[in-house]
């Protein structure tokens, strides 16, 4: 009976002392893996992937976004012979860094990535976003930046309906991509070379099809049957051609 209540005892001290100490030191609420960053970095900073590594996401609406740098987690995984690792929270609630560049941010605003290295900024277009905002951020000076936690939950998001605007976000996402490496441009030109190449072939090889047919039915109304067939395969290779072309364009673009 005394070894329960001193149990007891002990569990209302931790709960009631040691517990708002360990939350005090941490306002993340995520669990926190090592990784290895390529650049330099600060607590909040917005970490994307690249090829072979990690560093802080210099595009906005990045769609390769990773997590957040926690220089105090709630809770670190840490290879103990990895001394260079870096503490990242990819899901949960987590302070990050953010600025007034694209407007102020209010409490419920998706945040995204910034021109600005590591650091987010308030959502206003059709594109992928770090999460959501719990607490607000208003400042007159764009350069200058604070720490607001942030749900993180990075996904694309759809903030206007407008065609127009979803394909120039779409366009401009897809340069502002390519534009980090020389080699990423080359392969968003060529692929979309490839892909303007089919669908031109493919279109004139159809109409090129199509107006033989018509003429042999001018000329030979008996076999208007096997010359719709004619027509309908000259369609599904027309259709092949663009296929073809749009898989070579995304093994362009993905290799």
């Amino acid at each position: 009976m005394k070894k329960t209540a001193l149990i007891f005892c002990l569990m209302i001290v931790f709960v009631g002392v040691l517990a708002p100490l360990v939350h005090g030191q941490s306002l993340s609420n995520g669990t926190a893996i090592g990784i290895q960053i390529s650049d330099k970095y600060q607590d909040g900073d917005i970490i994307t992937t690249i090829k072979g590594g990690y560093k802080r996401s210099t595009s906005p609406y990045d769609p390769q976004i990773f997590g957040v740098v926690s220089l105090k987690p709630a809770l670190y995984f840490k290879d103990a012979t990895a001394t260079k690792d870096v503490p990242v929270i990819s899901a949960g609630e987590v302070e990050v860094r953010v600025s007034s560049q694209n407007g102020n941010i209010d409490s419920g605003d998706l945040i995204t990535s910034s021109t600005n290295p590591g650091v987010g900024e308030k959502a206003t277009e059709n594109g992928y976003v770090l999460g959501q905002a719990d607490q607000s951020y208003a400042s007159n000076n764009p350069q200058k930046t604070g720490l607001i936690l942030v749900t993180l939950q990075p996904h694309y998001a759809q903030l206007s309906n407008n065609i127009l605007h979803s394909v120039y976000s779409t366009f401009t996402l897809g340069f502002s991509q390519a534009s980090d490496s020389p080699l990423g441009v080359i392969r968003y030109v060529i692929a979309g070379v490839v892909t303007l190449l089919s669908f031109y072939f493919g279109f004139r090889f159809f109409a090129r099809a199509s107006n033989r047919g018509v003429e042999a039915i001018g000329r030979n109304p008996l076999a208007k049957q096997a010359i719709l067939f004619s027509v309908l395969i000259n369609t599904v290779v027309t259709v092949a051609i663009m296929f073809f072309g749009v898989a070579l364009s995304y093994l362009i673009l993905v290799l």
